[in-house]
């Protein structure tokens, strides 16, 4: 197994341990609010019917005087042809009142009409006097609470019985069952929604998690090329040097010097690294000054015009803008080094270098162009990666490691500007730093 195939199993593992994780925190939260969602309704019903029936019970305990208005005497005393003249128990629609002797006989089984044949099976319970119970009886449900009336009830029909208040309550469970199923469908229905989503959030979490771990693998397997490479010459140095242990430092000097050039080479090589790894953590310190550009342009120009003009190139400045800017003048520099270091080594004789700014908005702009082969299109973006080279060869013979951009492009982004390159009509490349212009009152 490669390490390209491992990776990508790694990746995959990860990913799928991710969209189950999402998978699984939004299943939680449906889950929890559906169940919460009904909990609340659920209470709010029968918290509707328990009202319904604690304003029937306070109607029943609070009965008005029978005997002034009607002269009814008592159902138990001796006059019993009478009975049937005593105030039935009046009730709200899908409520029926039972009332119980303390023997527990059913008192008022006119009132019930056709109900007597369901509520018939109803027997008086003592123990659950002044608690609310949910019944069933022939499959249909009641909401119940048994009081023990007062015998001073102005209703002889109450006084001093056992009232059973019970409200029919088929209409609500229908409806918490009905709720219940529409909020299960709403579960499974944002469940599939979930798995979409949890897919696109996978996808999209993970895409700058296997981009980071792509240029970190590359980052790392350059890095170790790039140093294996002046090792290796080194080594092969030294140890033909063993060979000849009687040679003189005269005799050896190309191998020595040779050794020498790749130890500058690491030297360089690892500076740059430590630049990037500063970078990436944040801990490069910059001293940011009000500047204008004649005060960190011209130190960076000077050693290039000798080197380009004895290389047989030509060599142009035009600096003519006068503009504030906040940044760190030794950054900047670096930031113009690294820019006509490639312009100088990618020039051909008889080419043309050329500096100057403009001015583009608020921005103050630094222009470096060469006539040079030029830079594809694919390529424009990619070379502000780390080690990267749009020919390797030529860089690696030019000294080049691929991290000079990337430095570049590290401190652009510290000072709020911009990096970028396009082509330099009719050949060659121009790259342009861009800054915010410091407007001062």
């Amino acid at each position: 197994m490669n390490n390209k195939t491992k990776q990508n199993k790694i990746t995959r593992r990860q990913q799928l341990k991710l969209f189950f994780s999402i998978m699984a925190t939004f299943a939680v939260l449906f889950l929890t609010l559906g169940i919460i969602i009904f909990n609340r309704f659920q209470n709010a019903t029968y918290r509707s019917i328990d009202q319904d029936i604690k304003n029937q019970v306070t109607t029943i305990q609070k009965q008005p005087d029978m005997h002034q208005n009607t002269g009814i005497v008592d159902p138990h005393g001796p006059n019993n042809e009478q009975s049937n003249k005593q105030p039935e128990p009046r009730a709200p629609f899908q409520t029926s009142i039972l009332v119980f002797d303390a023997k527990g006989k059913l008192l008022n089984k006119s009132s019930l009409g056709n109900r007597y044949s369901v509520l018939k099976q109803i027997k008086l319970n003592k123990k659950n006097i002044n608690s609310k119970q949910t019944l069933t009886v022939k499959k249909m449900s009641f909401r119940a609470y048994l009081i023990k009336v007062s015998k001073n009830n102005n209703n002889p029909m109450y006084a001093g019985h056992y009232v059973l208040i019970m409200q029919n309550i088929d209409t609500q469970i229908q409806s918490m069952e009905n709720f219940q199923k529409i909020l299960i469908m709403t579960f499974f229905i944002f469940w599939i929604i979930a798995l979409i989503l949890s897919y696109v959030l996978t996808r999209i979490t993970m895409f700058p998690i296997i981009k980071s771990w792509k240029q970190q693998s590359e980052f790392v397997n350059d890095a170790a090329h790039e140093l294996r490479t002046p090792l290796t010459i080194i080594q092969g140095k030294l140890e033909y040097m063993l060979t000849r242990p009687k040679s003189t430092v005269l005799d050896e000097a190309e191998s020595i010097s040779v050794s020498l050039d790749e130890v500058s080479r690491l030297n360089s090589l690892t500076n740059n690294l430590l630049i990037l790894a500063r970078a990436d953590q944040a801990t490069t310190k910059f001293d940011f000054t009000l500047t204008q550009p004649d005060f960190f342009i011209k130190d960076p120009i000077m050693p290039f015009k000798d080197i380009i003009n004895s290389q047989s190139k030509v060599f142009q400045e035009n600096i003519r803008h006068k503009v504030t800017l906040n940044v760190d003048r030794d950054k900047i520099k670096q930031v113009l080094i690294i820019l006509l270091d490639n312009a100088t080594k990618y020039t051909p004789e008889n080419g043309t270098i050329r500096i100057y700014d403009n001015l583009e908005g608020s921005k103050y702009q630094i222009v470096i162009s060469d006539t040079g082969v030029g830079i594809k299109d694919s390529d424009k973006k990619k070379i502000f990666g780390r080690f990267y080279r749009v020919d390797k060869s030529r860089n690696r013979n030019s000294g080049g490691h691929g991290l000079g951009l990337a430095i570049a492009q590290q401190i652009m982004n510290e000072h709020h500007g911009k990096i970028f390159v396009r082509d330099n009509l009719p050949q060659g490349s121009e790259f342009v730093i861009e800054l915010p212009i410091k407007h001062t009152h």
